[in-house]
């Protein structure tokens, strides 16, 4: 009973620092949150599936920070997509926490260096998304195919939370 009374004062607390903060999630739920985002109205004509209108019992299975983020992706997407944005193919969460959408000619590159034995720091790339197979093939191989856009991953990418205008409940 103790056990169950502190889950639900734990519960209650959650439920009042989401409400006031406007961050992701409220109360428990099984093994997921109850989102407190304000869901828009999804275009009639948008391409993708949307977490938030998934049954539950695909949910239920998603961890819950996989869970939050899929929100936070699937938000920055509808919105892009309603501001005109149609070129998207997609998008993921970086380990960085921003948002990376995938365009058929953009490829988001992560530069790292290393310093060969005569001094010269040579620039090369340590991590890449985005663009096809071919694309991000031809990259790392240091061409550069026309029409194709290379993007520094670490000042591209979009902070959802800036973008959505809402509270990022993880930063101090």
């Amino acid at each position: 009973m103790r056990r169950f009374l502190c889950c639900i004062f734990i519960g209650l607390i959650l439920s009042g620092i989401a409400l006031i903060y406007g961050c992701v999630s409220t109360a428990p739920k099984g093994n997921k949150m109850v989102s407190a985002f304000q869901y828009p109205e999804v275009p009639d004509d948008y391409p993708f599936s949307v977490i938030w209108r998934r049954p539950a019992e695909e949910t239920e299975q998603i961890p819950l920070n996989e869970l939050n983020q899929l929100d936070l992706l699937n938000l920055v997407m509808v919105k892009k997509w309603t501001e005109g944005d149609h070129d998207c193919r997609g998008g993921n969460i970086g380990e960085n926490g921003k948002v990376y959408l995938n365009y058929p000619n953009v490829v988001y590159v992560k530069w790292e260096e290393d310093e060969r034995p005569d001094g010269t720091i040579v620039k090369y790339p340590a991590k890449m998304q985005g663009g096809d197979s071919t694309i991000v093939e031809q990259v790392s191989n240091g061409i550069l195919p026309p029409g194709v856009f290379v993007l520094d991953m670490d000042s591209a990418g979009i902070d959802a939370y800036q973008y959505l205008g809402i509270e990022n409940p993880d930063k101090d």
